[in-house]
């Protein structure tokens, strides 16, 4: 039962938050805390094990969806990687604490929400691949740090950036979607091989290892969740998009700190 859950929640999320460019993770802790009982680290872990699972196919088809951007997407690919394993010990041991790590979330959350319903597209030449022409500095100091923080929590990574692109710097829906989750994926892929090596060397809290069975099962939902909201989502345009994104991040933000609040 336990297992079903965890399919029918991956699927439910990724359906609603992929075509924004977030895996659904940042969801997906309120089930892992109030519903399937895991706690400490290991819902980081777990949540980066159903990034890994479920990204790799709604990203396929996004990047040939919105061809152009492999230069974009390499640069936030080396930036995340470093950043991920930092983002894990600072999870197994600075955040271990349960209250600071939801308060650390509702924080992050309400900013990231609250900037993208308020801003609007910028006019003009895209923003996005001028910066890429110029080295990259900005979209890679933006991609390191998403990673640091969604290694962290256990969001990915997209969560983060894709909102920063599109209200901070200006980028259209689609590109920051395939961006960040390809920050995403990264930075699930290496911060989940380094907690499940503090998990085994002892570093930091524990547990820290994810639960497999509970991170495939929502990695295996999330997967074909994924695919259904990749093509529901050609019949929208982009002021959706950016609302809806903005308002699942600010609804999420706000669960979380009613929860330290009661």
């Amino acid at each position: 039962m336990t297992l079903l859950l965890a399919v029918l929640a991956g699927f439910c999320v990724a359906a609603v938050t992929t075509p924004v460019g977030i895996s659904g993770a940042v969801l997906l802790l309120p089930v892992q805390l109030g519903v399937l009982g895991l706690n400490g680290p290991a819902v980081s872990a777990t949540n980066l094990l159903y990034n890994v699972v479920s990204t790799p196919l709604g990203l396929r088809r996004l990047a040939l969806s919105t061809r152009g951007h492999g230069t974009a997407m390499l640069v936030a690919a080396c930036a995340a990687a470093p950043c991920a394993i930092a983002g894990a010990a600072v999870r197994v041991t600075w955040l271990s604490d349960p209250a600071l790590f939801r308060g650390l979330l509702a924080v992050l959350m309400l900013f990231m929400g609250a900037r993208l319903l308020v801003t609007r597209s910028r006019p003009g030449p895209d923003p996005a691949q001028a910066r890429v022409r110029r080295g990259g500095a900005p979209l890679a100091l933006a991609a390191g740090g998403a990673a640091l923080l969604g290694a962290a929590v256990g969001i990915g990574g997209g969560s983060v950036l894709a909102p920063l692109l599109i209200a901070v710097g200006g980028w259209p829906t689609s590109r920051a979607a395939v961006v960040g989750l390809t920050t995403t994926l990264v930075t699930s892929v290496v911060g989940l091989g380094a907690y499940a090596v503090f998990d085994r060397v002892g570093f930091g809290a524990a547990p820290a290892a994810p639960d497999w069975g509970v991170g495939l099962a929502l990695g295996i939902g999330g997967a074909l969740g994924a695919l259904v909201g990749l093509s529901l989502s050609r019949r929208l345009g982009e002021q959706p998009l950016r609302v809806l994104l903005g308002g699942l991040l600010t609804l999420t933000g706000i669960s979380y700190l009613v929860g330290l609040l009661v």
